[in-house]
């Protein structure tokens, strides 16, 4: 389904840009018949809609985010109702394209005349009182889209001081569809459950859930929506009650708001796309012409770090790498070895028939100091390494600067060097973003390619080995060539999980290491378990480690263990 898309990416990101006046992130809805919706940072469309319909969709979400129309005071009182927030959304596509018609097609305002109401709202407070009022409003069509609570207040959830990761967000809902699953459960009764307890006792009322749920549902203090005049509208029984519902509210909106979108970073048409098989653990063989990998530029639309994060010395990655001599060459002038030197030897005898004591350094040895190396680092750049590692800082950060300084230690140390970031979303969209090639000088745009690497997706490990070791085999024109792979994790991907991925990987490094490509993994800040990332690459080819600067003193041994293992197998 997804590999049939054309999305056509390019032409419309420009067309929002000129609506917004900025560049906005863009992601496709790989699902038939869902609408398309903003998050109030990012806008979501349709991928199988005429192109046409999209481009008017795109518009009005622009509109709609330029308005200031997901205001979280607002989102907060359309959560979990549907009929509401598309009473809401008729008048604000109304007041925020009537506020941008300078910059909007005549074809689309005229469009929008046929679903006008007869009220002028001044603002989106004005919008969403008319809304709750019981005057008549035409319905919308699809295109206008859809207004998506939930989708807004997930988008600026901070979590206070602790970081907000996915996975505690996908726990966060996981718990609230508890709710959700159980229609029966009235108000009281939820009250009374442990779930309820959970976010209202004193223990629990300083956990990050708690002051989430605060942010989202304004639990701040008595709920004034829809707030009634008796006495005993602000007793802590009323409140609990109304944020009972608030949280039905807010589970039914989960359940119906999971959608599977697809990030823009996947939208581009990139040509030359390679084809390679893979592994089936189930069936004992290969699946043939499985899995799509297509090289692109990195193009991220905002930078994934400050200029000159990256700054710093690559010393102890070069020290802990000088030494790893691998082809012989020729010395001539040794004071031993398996030939003479013939001028060596004339000098030397004229200087002791002249009465000098000469240089008896007159022999030439082969001596393992040529390095006759190939290197390939490939990069994690799924949307997993944006958690945070226990330190605070991003998994993507720590991985993106140990990348950085092996691939600038490598190319100091005169080996060809190439890098690639790599992610996915199924097996007909492996993306390889070339940050450089064996061809390239390590230079400043290194660092500027890997600020705008797009991170998202997934991680087919076993089609994006099998492509790297296709470029070193066919590009680094060296003896001997090793591929490091700087990942968080296990390989995952859509039906790429457990054992069969863990095979498919394990068969691509075997393979690799057939055409005499070393390779080994490298997980950086990760709390990924190391036994189990361990059985799919080898123990002897895997380090995990809080920092960079960790790995620089076990580096040596690890490459030229690789290496040698290859080695080998190869004699």
């Amino acid at each position: 389904m997804i590999n049939q898309v054309d999305h056509a990416d390019h032409p419309l990101r420009l067309l929002a840009e000129s609506v917004l006046g900025r560049q906005v992130a863009i992601n496709y809805l790989v699902q038939n018949g869902k609408r398309s919706y903003c998050d109030g940072e990012r806008l979501y469309l349709p991928a199988h809609e005429d192109l046409d319909i999209r481009r008017t969709e795109l518009i009005i979400q622009c509109a709609l985010l330029e308005g200031d129309a997901f205001d979280t005071g607002r989102m907060q009182r359309l959560l979990g109702r549907k009929d509401l927030a598309e009473r809401y959304l008729v008048l604000e596509v109304q007041r925020c394209c009537d506020a941008l018609a300078h910059r909007l097609p005549s074809t689309l305002l005229n469009a929008i005349a046929a679903y006008r109401s007869s009220h002028q709202p001044a603002d989106g407070n004005a919008s969403l009182e008319l809304a709750l009022s019981n005057k008549s409003l035409p319905s919308p069509p699809s295109w206008y889209g859809a207004i998506k609570p939930w989708r807004v207040l997930r988008r600026r959830l901070q979590g206070g001081s602790q970081p907000l990761t996915s996975q505690k967000l996908a726990e966060l809902e996981q718990k609230l569809m508890m709710i959700a699953e159980d229609d029966e459960e009235d108000d009281d009764n939820l009250q009374k459950a442990s779930f309820w307890k959970w976010f209202t006792s004193p223990l629990g009322k300083e956990s990050l859930f708690s002051k989430i749920m605060k942010d989202i549902l304004d639990m701040r203090s008595s709920p004034g929506r829809d707030g009634s005049d008796d006495e005993g509208s602000g007793s802590s029984q009323m409140i609990a009650g109304r944020m009972a519902k608030s949280l039905k509210d807010l589970a039914m909106a989960i359940r119906s708001e999971l959608d599977v979108s697809l990030p823009s970073a996947f939208a581009h048409n990139e040509a030359g796309a390679y084809c390679y098989h893979e592994w089936d653990s189930d069936k004992q063989r290969f699946r043939p012409d499985w899995v799509i990998v297509e090289e692109t530029q990195p193009h991220a639309l905002e930078a994934n770090f400050a200029e000159g994060t990256l700054s710093g010395s690559n010393l102890p990655f070069q020290r802990a790498l000088a030494g790893l001599y691998l082809g012989f060459q020729n010395h001539r002038g040794q004071p031993q070895g398996e030939d003479l030197t013939l001028d060596k030897m004339v000098r030397l005898a004229i200087d002791l028939q002249t009465g000098h004591s000469g240089d008896e350094r007159i022999y030439s040895a082969n001596l393992r100091t040529r390095r006759d190396l190939g290197v390939l680092v490939l990069l994690d750049a799924s949307s997993s390494t944006l958690e945070h590692s226990a330190n605070g800082q991003r998994v993507f950060d720590l991985q993106a600067r140990a990348a950085w300084q092996l691939g600038r230690a490598f190319a100091t140390l005169g080996d060809r060097v190439a890098m690639y970031g790599f992610n996915s979303w199924g097996r007909s969209l492996v993306r390889f973003q070339t940050l450089k090639t064996f061809d390239e000088a390590a230079g400043a745009g290194l660092e500027q390619r890997l600020r705008h690497l797009a991170i998202a997706g997934y991680t087919r490990c076993g089609g994006a080995i099998r492509h790297a070791s296709h470029l070193i085999d066919t590009h680094a024109g060296t003896p001997y060539k090793l591929l490091v792979l700087i990942s968080d994790g296990y390989p995952y991907d859509d039906q790429y999980e457990g054992e069969y991925a863990g095979e498919d990987t394990r068969k691509a490094i075997e393979e690799a290491g057939e055409k005499g490509i070393a390779c080994v993994c490298l997980s950086v800040g990760s709390d990924a378990g190391e036994k189990r990332l361990q059985r799919i690459y080898g123990a002897s080819n895997f380090l995990a480690m809080n920092t960079s600067e960790q790995l620089a003193p076990r580096l040596h041994r690890l490459v030229e263990s690789a290496i040698a293992s290859v080695a080998k197998k190869a004699a």
